[in-house]
């Protein structure tokens, strides 16, 4: 049984010293600045928030890193770090203390940060450009920056940590820049949305999320706030739902959503996840992208031919690692543009899903000749599609110069399934044994899954990896 280390003579102190309530605003000025993390988290533990209070209004370092000090404060502790900076943005007078630059709220842990310095070491969270067009700046106005990732589900769902934070920085507007590098926005109204943006620094946003925005009009009107959000890297448009024929006002709301790309200069992971407006209009989404992506992934979305030949043209894909095609139904489709894409793609190309696409073994020998090019895959997801024994086998055969690939999902063979669609257990374990013997004859895979589809009652898959696990009914 191991022993936990006795504290530390630091430790103890600082335990000691919270215990006894025994911090002044005399006693700060002079306290070395060692001591001033250890007291912070002491006065965390022992709940005393007025303490953070003023640990915080005599912070020494340019940064104060609340993720580092403090798992998840409370909100009694927020809200004391909060009226701590308060008090410190209104002191003129500021004896040995240096000028605090940086409040970072996020939980996430900062192991990069140098707190003495006040910057970040090599695995930069903010990038060079944040820094050069933002940071700079920001050192002309003197403006504290207070970092916060902020999440807006709905009305009905306010976050208490939030709202404090948001009034509290919308009555020092004039004194700080509340910065938020992670945006969720779901289903609210656009004039709170408006609102909240208006307190933001919208250039620090790098990743947004619109989840259950619901409409086509919604969005449109969100698309002026959005075109200021220069810096933006990461965007996702989660459920957005409407008719399958567009009207006049439908399509001049889509052109003004497209639109919106051109200005995103800095634009790299793209993530379209159950939304309609697109079907037809990818070719020109292509072409409105200024800055070249790094992942893109289309979930549970219609797409017609003219969009799938819209991958094979010329557009902002040459940096591509990543590419998920996540229940889009190919089955009516012809591939070949997705081939002519994948071989273009193929030095680069890193992580491929293509799973509930409901592909048959015609679909699959199309790519096949472009699939084994994609030599840098790592992971692979073919679940849900109906290919054959023989089809799954010529695949296997062909995969010897992928030996990068550490992680294979691929769909059981149709064979399986008995007229019902139900799984034959015993033809499933044998066959994708046999299938595992044809590929281990090329190479030998870090980790391969055989699976079939979820089951009708138990919604869970039976799979093959070395040995066989049914779903939950035939167990």
């Amino acid at each position: 049984m191991e022993l936990e280390a006795p504290p530390t003579l630091l430790q103890l102190a600082a335990q000691c010293t919270v215990l006894k309530d025994v911090l002044t605003s005399s006693v700060l000025q002079d306290l070395p600045r060692k001591l001033f993390p250890p007291l912070f988290k002491e006065a965390d533990t022992q709940r005393k928030a007025k303490m953070i209070k003023i640990l915080v209004e005599y912070w020494p370092y340019p940064c104060l890193l609340v993720g580092l000090l403090i798992d998840k404060p409370n909100l009694e502790t927020f809200r004391a770090i909060l009226d701590g900076v308060g008090t410190w943005l209104k002191r003129k007078y500021r004896p040995r203390m240096g000028k605090l630059q940086v409040v970072d709220l996020r939980n996430a842990h900062h192991d990069s940060w140098d707190m003495q310095a006040g910057r970040e070491g090599k695995d930069q969270s903010v990038e060079t450009i944040l820094e050069k067009q933002v940071v700079e700046s920001h050192s002309r106005k003197q403006r504290l920056r207070v970092f916060s990732d902020l999440s807006f589900k709905s009305s009905q769902h306010e976050d208490k940590y939030q709202t404090h934070l948001l009034q509290w920085a919308k009555e020092r507007k004039g004194f700080l820049h509340l910065c938020c590098e992670k945006l969720e926005i779901g289903a609210l109204e656009v004039s709170k949305v408006r609102k909240v943006l208006k307190i933001l620094q919208p250039e620090f946003i790098k990743e947004l999320k619109l989840n259950t925005v619901g409409s086509l009009s919604k969005l449109a009107k969100l698309v002026p706030c959005i075109s200021k959000m220069r810096n933006l890297h990461k965007l996702m448009l989660v459920r957005i739902f409407g008719r399958s024929t567009y009207t006049p006002l439908d399509e001049r709301n889509i052109t003004k959503i497209i639109s919106l790309f051109p200005k995103l200069s800095y634009l790299q992971h793209l993530t379209i996840d159950d939304v309609y407006f697109l079907k037809e209009h990818m070719n020109v989404l292509f072409r409105c992208l200024e800055s070249p992506l790094v992942s893109l992934t289309i979930i549970l979305c219609q797409i017609s031919q003219s969009d799938l030949e819209s991958f094979a043209q010329r557009w902002n894909y040459g940096q591509l690692k990543h590419l998920c095609l996540k229940g889009v139904p190919l089955t009516t489709l012809n591939v070949t543009p997705l081939q002519f894409f994948l071989e273009t793609v193929a030095d680069t190309l890193q992580t491929l899903e293509l799973e509930d696409c409901r592909m048959n073994d015609a679909h699959l020998n199309i790519l096949r000749p472009a699939l084994i090019q994609c030599t840098h895959l790592t992971s692979i997801n073919f679940y849900d599609n109906n290919i054959s024994m023989e089809a799954l086998k010529d695949l296997l055969r062909h995969t010897a110069n992928m030996s990068q690939l550490s992680t294979e999902l691929y769909p059981a063979p149709v064979e399986v399934y008995n007229e019902w669609r139900y799984v034959q257990v015993e033809i499933f374990s044998q066959q994708c044994a046999e299938l595992m013997n044809t590929l281990m004859a090329v190479r030998q895979p870090k980790s391969i899954c055989f699976g079939t589809y979820s089951c009708y009652d138990c919604d869970t898959r039976c799979i093959y990896e070395k040995k066989t696990t049914f779903c939950e009914c035939l167990q």
